[in-house]
């Protein structure tokens, strides 16, 4: 079965939680299906909220974290994807927030994935099957933008 794909980005312009003070916590290139195990988890990193925060259920900065419930749409469409936890908390305002970590599959062949990633120069590039970003904003989920790719 083809797939038809969109390139999925972090919404811009609502106040979302920064991960801060990351490097040395996490190493972003155990971040693949091979070395995911590495990563201690949970994962307790920082982050910086304001004043009107939003917890998105997506944000892709330092990495690819989704909601509780976006990650239980997720796995409806790829019950395999392997994902880890991480806690961010703000010592300053005394506020956490829990995520989960998918690990996605890298230039997936043949649109067999929900989700994968495509390493390129300038950035990687996250790809999102049309069937699950539907799913994720019917459900409401906050935080994303959907783009076609070339």
């Amino acid at each position: 079965m083809y797939r038809n794909y969109l390139t999925l980005t972090a919404q811009k312009g609502n106040p979302v939680p920064q991960v801060v003070n990351w490097y040395g916590k996490l190493d972003v290139r155990n971040v693949n299906r091979k070395d995911y195990r590495k990563i201690s988890t949970p994962l307790m990193l920082e982050m910086r909220t304001g004043v009107d925060v939003v917890y998105p259920d997506i944000m892709i900065f330092p990495i690819l974290m989704v909601s509780e419930e976006a990650m239980e749409v997720i796995l409806l469409y790829d019950e395999k994807m392997p994902y880890f936890f991480v806690a961010l908390f703000d010592t300053l305002k005394e506020e956490s927030a829990s995520y989960y970590c998918p690990v996605l599959s890298e230039n997936a062949d043949g649109g067999k994935e929900a989700l994968y990633r495509v390493r390129r120069r300038e950035g990687d590039e996250i790809r999102i099957c049309e069937e699950l970003a539907e799913s994720l904003l019917e459900r409401g989920a906050v935080g994303m933008e959907l783009r076609d790719w070339e």
